[in-house]
């Protein structure tokens, strides 16, 4: 609101306040910012690398930043791997958080703190082995809470379809992944080589694919840039198992494809975009709604909310992310003495097609 009210009016004039509520609008709200914490080393001549986030838009820019990686083992910097994974798969922003060589578990989860402060929406750590990246990635369930909606994608190390079956944790906010592929990996002091790695990496793969992709737009029947070779395929009903444990599998189909985008939960969000735009919704929501904090409780203003969210929500169905939704914004009595207004918003979310029934008529 600008005011040009002066405290003590002496002179006659007139004088104008103009109110400008009915102008606020949602900025841009992320959807496809990965977060990712791994084992790394500085590059040469940088002194900070370490125990830090570094915002990458490329690979160029991770290599400014950290050494390349060295060769596959239980003791070898991993960040660069999975880096690039990630910005070949599609990923287009990385908030990336570096830490020793050989840390531990809780190395990781104060890494994904430090990272949960920023504006990220897809949490990955393809280097942790599958029962410990689902420990750590539990902090997307708290930070919920605190109003920062994430997801984990998480790749699953089991060596058969039963051992991958029975790693999966239940999760609205967890996507689980499998199997392995074959890339190109370079390494530092040498010119690279092609290497085979585990299933958790192809937590990578998926992240960078999600990322790219807007909110309603299902990661189902995508193929994933910068992988040619798959380290197991699935027959028909391994697949079908996969799927029916609400893991994501990849399938080699004319490029490596992902069969169905997935949730863990397998409940209301159970298709990833569901998952997402909800997200989307709520940072926008957030975003409108924050100018108003500190505003007067009156009709009037509680209707200038209500039309800032409406232009939002609004271009979710312009967008094909919503179908429709209602909205209300209201505060009783009560509600206006304890300071709250209320929002009430009924969406209805698109979902993608994950199956075409087809009936051939022959005459």
């Amino acid at each position: 609101m600008e005011t040009s009210f002066p405290s003590e009016i002496v002179v006659p004039g007139v004088f104008v306040r103009v109110q400008a509520e009915n102008l606020i609008t949602a900025g841009g709200v992320s959807s496809g910012n990965i977060g990712i914490v791994g084992t790394a080393a500085a590059a040469s001549g940088v002194t900070d690398a370490l125990e830090r986030t570094h915002i990458l838009s490329s690979i160029a820019d991770a290599r400014d930043v950290y050494q390349v990686s060295d060769a596959m083992s239980a003791a070898s910097m991993n960040l660069m791997r999975s880096i690039e994974i990630l910005f070949r798969a599609g990923a287009r922003t990385v908030y990336a958080y570096g830490v020793p060589v050989s840390s531990n578990q809780q190395t990781f989860t104060d890494g994904f703190a430090e990272l949960a402060k920023d504006a990220v929406n897809i949490l990955v750590a393809p280097e942790l082995d599958t029962s410990t990246a689902v420990a750590v990635m539990g902090l997307v369930d708290t930070q919920e809470t605190n109003g920062k909606d994430m997801i984990a994608v998480i790749g699953c190390d089991g060596e058969d379809v039963s051992a991958v079956t029975g790693q999966v944790s239940a999760n609205k906010r967890f996507i689980m992944t499998t199997p392995g592929f074959e890339v190109f990996d370079p390494e530092e002091g040498t010119d690279g080589q092609n290497v085979t790695l585990s299933g958790t990496y192809s937590a990578a793969a998926v992240a960078g694919l999600i990322s790219s992709l807007a909110v309603q737009n299902s990661p189902t029947n995508k193929t994933i840039p910068g992988i040619t070779t798959l380290a197991k395929r699935y027959s028909y009903g391994e697949t079908v198992s996969l799927l029916n444990a609400n893991i994501v599998p990849l399938e080699d189909r004319q490029g490596i494809r992902v069969v169905r985008g997935l949730t863990t939960e397998g409940a209301a969000f159970k298709q990833i975009t569901t998952r997402r735009i909800v997200d989307f919704a709520k940072a926008g929501v957030r975003q409108v709604s924050n100018p108003f904090i500190g505003r007067l409780n009156n009709e009037r203003i509680r209707k200038s909310m209500q039309g800032a969210i409406d232009g939002f929500l609004s271009n979710m169905v312009v967008n094909e992310s919503l179908i429709g939704y209602s909205l209300e914004v209201k505060a009783s009595r009560q509600d206006q003495i304890a300071g709250r207004a209320v929002v009430n918003i009924a969406m209805q979310p698109v979902f993608s097609i994950d199956f075409i029934h087809v009936t051939l008529v022959l005459s």
